[in-house]
């Protein structure tokens, strides 16, 4: 098997490579654990950012999306109850 690894300089990421799943990580090859990490992506503090933004994996990106709907769900819910309107389902 293989995966994708990032070659880092000066903290930003200068290449992706594909590597056997048994190469080491190392001071500059960083292992991206399934973030869709690109040229151009700074890596700060064990973790990789793209315009400020953490990058993360798919599941990662899922899970915060569904975080934020759930809270604008609860926005729309206190916002109705407000008008008198009932949410009970």
């Amino acid at each position: 098997m293989a995966k994708s690894m990032a070659l880092v300089e000066n903290g930003v990421v200068v290449n992706v490579l594909w590597c056997s799943d048994r190469e080491s990580e190392t001071e500059t090859l960083i292992d991206t654990a399934d973030r869709p990490v690109a040229i151009g992506d700074r890596y700060e503090c064990g973790k990789f950012y793209r315009n400020g933004e953490e990058v993360l994996t798919p599941l990662e990106e899922a899970r915060k999306q569904l975080e934020e709907m759930a809270l604008e769900l609860a926005d729309a819910k206190a916002a109705l109850e407000l008008l008198g309107v009932s949410t009970d389902e």
